[in-house]
């Protein structure tokens, strides 16, 4: 709930800074911060200015650690949350306005105070003094930035190491799980993106393009290759291998010209190796089962069975199972390639 509130706080101020001159943008969001922490130094404690003024660390180390001056119980409770408070609208107030300031140092701060004096809370309404208020602090720390920064696991690493410890791992997943979930629709990065299918850099439209385009649309026909029956002897199909260039997967058909298997690079390797047994082998005692696609097909789905298959190559069949073509691994990169240079064009042109 803060954390939301912190980001449309951040945005109701830059909203309101746009319909301000932009000369005095910076001198109006310093003249409120300063205000602000002038209020608070005179008539809260000379401690807490620290924490507003600046990234915000001496703030955090309060709320682990906590304070002479910090009062004890609920006064706790409520000088944390006030500071909180004020961190949240300072922050807000100067990168609202254009100041240059960053937002991790901030955010970590906001969050340890408030998972601090919630942790204090805790320990009142149970009673429990072995409740340790600054383990909810850094929880809390991490919680924070990670969920309106998207960046649950990086905040997790971050707040165990600043801690010296990964005893904390597991209230850390949990409750940056849940606030991974909880704050998808709030984002301390106005530029992020939802996820890489609305990135620039993993254009969808491009993926998109691999699944409307079908295999049949690039597939050239009547390409030769070379193929072998399933009694070939393999001493000829290692000859034949040989003298052939820009093929590595050779198809075996029946005697109505029908695939029924594929000798692959594996296979030419194995019975390289075992050259003592090649007089005795046939090409069919070295084919694999068939690793096909259709004209229907889309190219990702292909894309994907030739990654799974581990090959380069893959045969174009019919309905009976008769070789039409082939398509390999660098069509459907081109076709990415040069849906991807549409779409990153324009935007390096305007840049």
């Amino acid at each position: 709930m803060v954390a939301a509130a912190y980001v449309r706080t951040r945005r109701g101020v830059e909203r309101l800074a746009t319909r301000l001159p932009p000369w005095c943008r910076a001198g109006i969001g310093g003249l409120a911060v300063g205000l602000m922490a002038t209020v608070v130094v005179m008539f809260v404690s000379p401690g807490m200015g620290v924490g507003i003024l600046g990234g915000g660390h001496g703030a955090a180390q309060i709320a682990i650690t906590g304070a002479e001056w910090l009062p004890e119980g609920g006064g706790a409770v409520q000088v944390l949350l006030l500071l909180a408070l004020a961190k949240l609208v300072a922050t807000s107030w100067s990168l609202g306005t254009g100041a240059s300031a960053g937002v991790f140092g901030p955010s970590l701060a906001i969050g340890a105070l408030v998972g601090g004096a919630f942790g204090r809370l805790v320990q009142l309404v149970l009673d429990n003094p072995a409740i340790d208020p600054g383990a909810f602090a850094l929880v809390g720390m991490g919680t924070f930035y990670g969920g309106i920064a998207h960046a649950p696991l990086a905040a997790l690493v971050i707040v165990c190491e600043l801690c010296g410890s990964y005893d904390l791992l597991v209230p850390l997943m949990l409750a940056g799980g849940i606030a991974f979930v909880t704050l998808r629709r709030f984002t301390l990065y106005p530029s992020q993106r939802a996820s890489q299918m609305d990135s620039a850099a993993h254009p969808k439209h491009a993926l998109r393009a691999l699944q409307t385009m079908t295999v049949g649309s690039v597939l050239v026909r009547d390409r030769p290759f070379l193929s072998f029956s399933p009694g070939t002897p393999m001493s000829q199909v290692m000859h034949d291998v040989g003298e052939t260039n820009g093929q590595d997967s050779f198809p075996v058909l029946d005697d109505d010209e029908k695939l029924v298997g594929m000798i692959t690079p594996d296979s030419l390797r194995v019975m390289g190796a075992e050259r003592d047994i090649e007089p005795w082998t046939l090409a069919i005692d070295a084919m694999r089962s068939p690793v096909t696609a259709t004209v229907d097909e889309n190219r990702r789905d292909v894309a994907e069975r030739i990654l799974a298959a581990g090959l380069r190559v893959v045969p174009v069949v019919d309905d009976e199972g008769r070789i039409l073509g082939f398509i390999d691994e660098s069509e459907v990169a081109q076709t990415y390639i040069a849906t991807t240079r549409e779409r990153l064009e324009p935007s390096q042109e305007g840049d």
